[in-house]
């Protein structure tokens, strides 16, 4: 199975030296066309960079997860703004009933 990243040319350029499968979203309103393009079942995992996020909320419906691919999302080449770790956050949360990240 290969690995796969969607996001703005600066955020994927370098990942293509490592053998994965790069998809370039110029603007994010094009991310859900280039989500549907893709055939999910080549993949193990498939990375989506934070600035995408919001345009595909409703293609990353935690609701919708298969056990693969695992879709993470990560900083785009801009910086993060920590929406990926929210989403992690909520993720567990749902998985494991409690908030972990919680520090008191």
């Amino acid at each position: 199975m290969k690995v796969a990243l969607i996001g703005s040319a600066s955020s994927v350029v370098g990942f293509r030296a490592l053998g994965v499968d790069a998809y370039v979203v110029t603007k994010p309103e094009d991310a859900v066309e280039v989500w549907n393009s893709i055939d999910l079942a080549e993949y193990a995992v498939i990375f989506v960079t934070e600035d995408l996020l919001e345009a595909l909320a409703e293609e990353l419906d935690p609701s919708d997860y298969q056990a693969l691919p695992v879709i993470t999302v990560i900083p785009s080449a801009m910086g993060g703004k920590g929406s990926g770790i929210e989403r992690l956050r909520v993720l567990v949360e749902k998985a494991v009933g409690t908030d972990i990240f919680l520090v008191e």
